[in-house]
């Protein structure tokens, strides 16, 4: 079951899904590693960004890194 349109993020190439153990996904923005202006839950559905790339084709990238359950702090 898909989960609500996250906007930009769904076609973005820093984009990742991060799943938790109880079945929540997360949008991760990875820019945020480089750059703090780019928040790294950013709050849904994103509208406008001017860090958007478009992912190029072919299965999406998923979840895992060791990213982990994001907490609280970063999803505000």
């Amino acid at each position: 079951m898909p989960g609500p349109p996250v906007g930009l993020c769904d076609s973005c190439r820093h984009q990742q899904v991060v799943r938790n153990t109880r079945g929540s996904s997360f949008s991760l923005c990875r820019r945020w590693k480089e750059d703090d202006r780019y928040p790294r839950y950013p709050r849904l559905p994103v509208l406008r960004c001017r860090g958007h790339e478009p992912r190029p084709p072919g299965p999406p990238e998923d979840a895992g890194e060791g990213e982990g359950e994001p907490d609280s702090e970063a999803m505000t």
